[in-house]
């Protein structure tokens, strides 16, 4: 096998100098745009500087300077496609502002998301953009200092240098759940997220509000708390529904199921099918989000729709607000969400044609690459 041989040894500034026949001082100067240098001199640094393939570094840049052009970017579960769409509205307005991220994947592990922050802090990042995050203001106190901008999705920390964008989860749960009492449900089960994340409890909230204003008591035993993920629903629903199989506990079966997430309703779909229940014949089904994937199961699952990029887009412009310091950036800021009628819950007939409609759109959204494949060669 060739050996590709690796690159020359790093140019650096005293280089640049000496080729350009000047020195240190005049480079530095150039480099970060210093008005009292010469058109000539500062052309012949530039031309050294392409000449050499020199390449500032960002560490010594950002020691001068107090900046890194950095931002720490932390949420709980890369594998989410939620936050995926989330992380790239952040990123499209901080790359278009100069700026890199760090992105750390929790896991939902509350050690895990202390020992990253102790690490961006360390790394000397310029921000902090937090996701589903766990610390508090306590936590957050201990950890971060209090000169770091930070922007937190639905996180019950609060302090001068925060904004905190509360999406409207006591409302969104609010709609599903009174979007199934119209439909007729009385027994209405909740699968609900991680006791940890502030989402979790606005969810379960606005759904027991829900049921409470419509003379229908909150019953603990059709809520069941687990991970976010398709596993957890998946096994959630099988322990919330099998007690109901075959089996007489002296309560009706639910007849309809409000999700934390569109992840967690897409595994209880499979649970249902392994207990031979039909959505939405034996179980009308809501998710939460509106993930790419609720408009490609069967049925096409009814959800609370929140704009992923644009919520990734919002929290980096804050954050850059921010760090431009500006005096008047909002410390809470209200997302707005809105209920998704499809067929999971059977209170409408989805025509073939609507669902080209939907599917059309879902491409036409950018979330699936529609490059053609090129033939092996």
């Amino acid at each position: 096998m060739e050996r590709i041989p690796r690159r020359k040894q790093r140019v650096t500034l005293r280089d640049v100098a000496q080729h350009a026949g000047v020195s240190p001082k005049t480079v530095s100067n150039v480099l970060n745009d210093w008005p009292y240098v010469t058109d000539e001199t500062r052309a012949k640094v530039q031309a050294s500087i392409e000449a050499l393939g020199y390449r500032q570094s960002i560490l010594a840049a950002g020691l001068r300077s107090g900046r890194t052009k950095t931002i720490g970017v932390v949420i709980p579960d890369i594998t989410n496609p939620f936050f995926g769409q989330v992380v790239r509205g952040c990123e499209d307005v901080l790359y278009a502002a100069g700026y890199s991220i760090f992105l750390c994947n929790t896991n939902e592990d509350a050690v895990k998301e202390r020992a990253y922050l102790d690490s961006l802090v360390s790394r000397g990042v310029d921000g902090l953009l937090l996701f589903g995050a766990r610390a508090d203001s306590a936590a957050l106190a201990a950890l971060v200092p209090g000169d770091l901008p930070i922007v937190a999705e639905d996180s019950p920390a609060h302090d001068l240098n925060t904004t905190v964008i509360e999406i409207d989860n006591r409302g969104g749960a609010a709609l599903a759940t009174r979007h199934l009492l119209e439909s007729g449900h009385r027994r209405i089960a909740h699968l609900g997220g991680p006791s940890e994340r502030a989402a979790a409890t606005g969810r379960q909230e606005g759904y027991r509000q829900a049921l409470e204003s419509a003379g229908i008591g909150y019953d603990p035993a059709l809520v069941v708390r687990c991970r976010p993920t398709l596993r957890g629903g998946y096994h959630a629903a099988l322990h919330l529904l099998g007690r109901h199989i075959g089996q007489h506990i002296g309560e009706p079966p639910p007849t309809a199921l409000f999700c934390y997430n569109d992840l967690m309703a897409v595994g209880a779909m499979v649970a249902c099918r392994r207990l031979g229940l039909t959505i939405p014949g034996d179980l009308a089904l809501v998710g939460f989000d509106d993930i790419a994937i609720a408009s490609l199961v069967t049925p096409i699952l009814t959800t609370v729709r929140v704009q992923q990029y644009q919520l990734g887009r919002l929290a980096s412009d804050l954050l850059l607000q921010r760090l431009a310091g500006s005096g008047d950036v909002a410390s809470q800021v209200k997302f707005p969400v809105e209920l998704i009628v499809r067929g999971s819950c059977g209170a409408r007939q989805i025509s073939p044609e609507q669902i080209t409609g939907m599917l059309e759109h879902l491409l036409d959204s950018d979330l699936v690459d529609l490059e053609p494949c090129q033939a092996p060669p």
